[in-house]
């Protein structure tokens, strides 16, 4: 929202917008001058003191921009809304996008402009929630400080003030567990692997690729401790975890008359299963008091606390009075601790099994729980809006929440013009109860951050109500200035492969796919949007001016929109293959099994030119966590089994988690499709189908071998290669005649 350049502070100073029973005191906080401050500093490499930062008073997050006295004025009711204001100014006056990666630098200008129009926001809602438990394992789990200091900083820049926290909550369950008479020993058995850990925390699997190391555990719980620290500092309110259930199954040993039920393990196998101890057990509750007390004594608290009993699982009953009795029990723990406790429930249980959660089972459970002290995030809205079905959860806060990856997925595809429609809609429904806020649960950082982006702008800028008019501007802070080619063909994009109803599990690619002469793996999409109008518009992407040339934001975004580009057209040479196969001519199976095999190549030499898309800094970043020799194998088979078969060889959830990563493309997905194509090869003049059966079980194994392989045997570099451009130039001109 733009404000006229005579609008008075005093004016600002009333606003008044409807607010939920929990964040009445978030914007009359104040703005903590200092950290803002120091957060300016960091992102523009010490240049704090050209802005002149004021606090105003709003009953909402405000700011208001200005020129004063040469410098640029920052006036806000809170540090978010100072660091957003701070964020306004840099993407619409400076042209300079801001990415949530630390390996990405912000290039600033040497004369920073001052010739503007003063403008302001004010957020329309209270809550702005962010992350998913699983981005603590497909994204964050080889973040170091340096990572953590910088996205951070991007979240506070985009005006998110609902973190979600799990870093490092192992060390705290190693206390408690301790107090039940457990071993360090046992209890670092009992937990996962690093990369699995956020499916351990759900209560999904345990023991799957552990023990976990103690200086793994020593560690995060240090971090954590920064993390919030700076979160806190900044305003925000991070979500700690609660107790909802899930036990070590050794604490039978010491207690064996507890009632546990056995909720499996993701298909890791039976020694993994994980265990659901009954509410009506006397030592939940105490586990609950024992565990937020020694969480709240170590971390503190901001009273949000995330429990979510039945992830994926089904709960020993489905009894509406059963269902109540244990969220009554959850929260009387959560209570007895800390008498301001909110419980922040994901809505993803509800919409994932919506046939057993039926609205008299959900509304015991929610009732359960003291109104307006359980708030539900519901969590896949651009697929199915769960308040809509719920009478708004039974008039209980919830936060309308955009997901749009799952497992770090790397496809280009973000539904922003169904998104729109669909948030504007709710917000301007009369009957949407408490909608609290909105949010984002991505599983996994991809290749579409602008749409959470445009997600969070949204809470504070009217105008992103129509994506339409926002993609303009944003494509003016990626190259860096009005480039009026790239500004017309992020408007061409938009209604191509951003309109998509795609979001959702399984957005890979052919590439990434089981090899296969028709159709596609589990988890791959071939895709709802026109394949042919994408390869049109990029080449006008091409054309941009030097400058734009010259800005690592154009240059990504070049490299993504070639990469989709390449891997769209895998699908038809992968059909042409077929058809060769099937009329027994070798002489074009050879022809499209090469061109196949080159365009991975490609793929591959695109990718390496964007620091994001390397397998070699994914597998680095996890060795960087051992000491020894042992345990940088140890981290690196961590690493390798999350973004391949997930659990053991043959696992159900391969390739959930497909990325197209330079060095990845090369050595695994080329490596499989090699070897079907050399199979396939046996038997083309037979005209007998193949025996995929078989075929798959040859391709398990070779996944798992490269699951156990380490960079001593086959390393991969952890820089970019290339320029950007003219590779992508290169490529282009090569691939032209098939597009």
């Amino acid at each position: 929202m733009y404000l006229k350049k005579h609008f008075s502070i005093a004016i600002l100073s009333v606003l008044t917008f409807f607010l939920s029973p929990f964040n009445t005191a978030k914007a009359n906080e104040g703005p903590n001058i200092l950290e803002a401050q120091a957060l300016i500093n960091r992102v523009t490499h010490g240049r704090a003191g050209e802005f002149h930062l004021q606090p105003i008073t709003a009953n909402v997050d405000t700011f208001y921009l200005a020129n004063e006295d040469n410098k640029i004025a920052i006036k806000a009711s809170s540090t978010i809304a100072m660091a957003k204001g701070f964020n306004y100014y840099l993407k619409n006056i400076c042209h300079i996008s801001v990415t949530w990666y630390a390996a990405d630098s912000v290039i600033m200008p040497a004369v920073l402009p001052k010739a503007f129009t003063p403008a302001g926001e004010r957020c329309r809602f209270d809550n702005r929630f962010f992350l998913n438990y699983c981005t603590f394992g497909y994204t964050t789990v080889w973040w170091k400080w340096s990572d953590w200091q910088y996205f951070i900083d991007w979240m506070a820049m985009n005006g998110i003030n609902m973190p979600l926290a799990i870093t490092g909550q192992e060390y705290i369950w190693q206390r408690v567990w301790h107090k039940f008479g457990m071993t360090d020993e046992q209890s670092r058995a009992f937990f996962t692997g690093p990369v699995h850990l956020p499916w351990q925390r759900m209560g999904n699997l345990d023991r799957w690729q552990g023990p976990l190391p103690q200086s793994f555990i020593d560690g995060q719980f240090e971090l954590q401790k920064k993390i919030l620290t700076r979160e806190r500092a900044l305003g925000m309110h991070p979500i700690l975890p609660a107790f909802a259930g899930h036990v070590p199954k050794d604490l039978k040993k010491k207690y064996p008359n507890i009632k546990l039920t056995d909720l499996g393990s993701y298909d890791t196998g039976a020694e993994n299963d994980a265990y659901f101890l009954d509410p009506m057990d006397p030592l939940f509750v105490k586990i609950q008091k024992e565990y937020l007390s020694e969480q709240q004594k170590l971390l503190g608290t901001d009273h949000y606390y995330g429990a979510d009993p039945f992830n994926e699982m089904d709960p020993p009953s489905w009894e509406p009075s059963y269902l109540a009795k244990t969220a009554a029990t959850i929260y009387s723990g959560m209570k007895s601790i800390d008498p301001k406790a909110v419980w922040i429930q994901m809505g993803w249980t509800f919409y994932y099994d919506r046939k057993h959660w039926t609205n008299p089972r959900l509304e015991a459970m929610i009732k359960a729980v003291p109104q307006n002290h359980m708030m539900i995030l519901d969590y896949f809205c651009e697929q199915t809006e769960v308040w809509r079905m719920t009478d708004g959860f039974f008039n209980a806060p919830y936060i309308w929440c955009y997901l749009g990856n799952f497992g770090g997925n790397t496809q280009l595809a973000a539904p922003v013009l169904k998104t729109a429609k669909l948030l504007s809609a709710t917000e301007d429904d009369p009957n949407h109860r408490q909608m609290t806020g909105i949010g984002s649960t991505l599983e996994g950082f991809g290749v579409n951050e602008f749409m959470f982006e445009w997600l969070f702008d949204y809470a504070w800028n009217t105008d992103a109500k129509d994506p339409a008019d926002w993609i303009k501007k944003y494509a003016e802070s990626r190259c860096g200035h009005n480039d009026p080619v790239i500004a017309a063909t992020w408007t061409k994009l938009l209604p191509v492969i951003y309109n998509s109803d795609v979001s959702g599990v399984g957005l890979g690619n052919i590439i990434q796919s089981k090899p296969m002469l028709k159709g596609n793996g589990g988890f791959t999409w071939l895709g709802k949007y026109n394949y042919q109008a994408l390869a049109n518009i990029f080449p006008q992407f091409l054309l941009a001016d030097s400058a734009s040339k010259a800005n690592p934001n154009y240059t990504r975004d070049l490299a993504m929109l070639e990469k989709q580009v390449l891997v769209n057209l895998a699908v038809s040479l992968r059909d042409s293959v077929g058809r060769a196969y099937h009329s027994k001519n070798q002489q074009l199976f050879n022809k499209y099994t090469g061109l196949f095999l080159d365009l991975c190549d490609d793929v591959d030499r695109i990718t390496a030119t964007q620091h994001e898309l390397l397998l070699g800094a994914w597998i680095k970043e996890a060795r960087d966590f051992g000491s020894t020799p042992e345990e940088k194998n140890y981290y690196e088979k961590n690493a390798r089994l999350l973004i391949t078969t997930w659990g053991g060889e043959g696992n159900v959830t391969t390739d959930y988690a497909a990325k197209d990563w330079s060095g990845m493309i090369s050595t695994y997905y080329k490596g499989r499709w090699i070897l079907f194509f050399n199979e396939l090869r046996k038997t083309i003049d037979t005209g007998k189908e193949p025996d995929m059966d078989a075929f798959d079980k040859q391709r398990a194994t070779f996944d798992w071998k490269w699951v156990n392989t380490n960079q001593s045997q086959q390393p991969f570099k952890w820089n970019t290669t290339g320029d950007t451009y003219s590779v992508a130039l290169g490529i282009y001109k090569k691939w032209a005649p098939y597009l």
